[in-house]
């Protein structure tokens, strides 16, 4: 009689709950205040508008949501604008899940996903990998991190499928510029589909910054994918969506269950997409604290990478897993990028002006006292 068998990848995020710990008896003391910058996540919370429109719905829970996310749909196209009608978009729970979307329609075994590190691919290959398909990894320039159209295009076979741009990129921080992007574009067969993993897209401040809804709405083989957990501060609710030409996105929103989306979600993304006037406060809020941050960077002779998203890569005196830990010991959540192949380098989530101070002191501590620093 054969063994019941299952498929199953391990993917890097097998690890976080490992590197989130607070518990395992060599944490920081009970009354230690613990500061969460590992996640990427907003400072400042949701929206008003959001939490009024939770408590409005959450009487009504024991009833199923609308089987239908059109209204929310609707919200979304009205904060983007450009001419974008509700059948550019499918929804999904949480940018991640739109990425799966994405991979289940269009993979089959064998077939090629080229993705560029370092960067989101622990994310892609936990979707890619269990599908049947083959990654094709054409890394970014080393030092700088910059995108290499040309060296992806000579990577296109026949078997290839998705293309994936990270942008800004995780957990560089850094831009694929427009000119990259349009080279790529341009140079792509037919059969091959682009997807645009843009969720730190508000953060942006660069008018080298592609404009890939223009090559949605040029009907272009192209898959953006947005998230409410950034700049909308709704990572706990997980929310997401993708934008493409209306049969694309068709084909992506077969693969939904039905009921797809809860009551608080979709009641959440409509609210957040109403008040665009929160979304510029946190982006204007969280941009003060990245040059803040870069200043004292600067001031402790550290080097990083200009930040276009919420978050800062630079680089470590000491071995990251080590800096790491010292830095959970003291209450500070950080990711390590050892398993990105930046054996020395780490990721800083924008946080609030009182945790970045409190980071920024621990830090300098740390590099005052350790022997390897000296």
């Amino acid at each position: 009689m054969s063994s019941l068998h299952f498929n199953r990848y391990i993917s890097p995020f097998m690890r976080e709950e490992a590197d989130n710990a607070l518990d395992d008896g060599r944490g920081p003391a009970p009354d230690m205040p613990i500061h969460r910058l590992q996640n990427n996540e907003n400072p400042l919370g949701p929206s008003p508008r959001v939490i009024d429109a939770i408590n409005a719905v959450a009487p009504s829970l024991s009833y199923y949501p609308n089987f239908s996310d059109i209204e929310l749909r609707r919200a979304i196209v009205d904060a983007l604008g450009r001419g974008l009608t509700a059948e550019y978009i499918f929804t999904g729970c949480s940018g991640f899940e739109a990425l799966e979307l994405i991979m289940r329609a269009a993979l089959m075994p064998g077939d090629e996903v080229i993705l560029s590190s370092p960067t989101f691919a622990g994310a892609y290959k936990k979707v890619s990998l269990p599908l049947g398909a083959k990654v094709i990894d054409v890394p970014l320039e080393p030092e700088t991190f910059r995108y290499r159209p040309e060296a992806v295009l000579d990577a296109i076979t026949e078997r290839s499928k998705l293309v994936m741009l990270c942008n800004p990129n995780n957990p560089t921080g850094t831009l694929i510029s427009g000119r990259a992007v349009e080279r790529l574009m341009r140079g792509l067969p037919d059969h091959v589909l682009v997807v645009a993993d843009e969720v730190y897209h508000h953060f942006v401040d660069d008018g080298d910054y592609p404009d890939s809804l223009r090559y949605v709405l040029d009907k272009k083989n192209i898959v953006i994918v947005h998230s409410f957990s950034k700049a909308y501060g709704l990572a706990g609710l997980r929310l997401g969506y993708g934008i493409a030409k209306p049969e694309i996105a068709n084909a992506i929103a077969g693969l939904q269950r039905g009921f797809h989306q809860n009551k608080l979600a979709l009641a959440a993304g409509i609210a957040a997409c109403r008040d665009q006037g929160h979304v510029r406060r946190v982006v204007e809020y969280l941009r003060g604290e990245a040059h803040w941050l870069c200043a004292q960077l600067d001031r402790l002779n550290i080097r990083y990478w200009k930040p276009a998203a919420n978050f800062i890569l630079f680089e470590t005196r000491l071995p990251a897993d080590e800096l790491q830990e010292e830095l959970r010991l003291r209450g500070f959540l950080l990711r390590s990028q050892t398993r990105n192949g930046l054996p020395y380098g780490m990721r800083l989530s924008l946080g609030s002006r009182e945790a970045n101070s409190a980071f920024i002191s621990t830090l300098e501590d740390i590099l005052n006292t350790s022997p390897a620093c000296r």
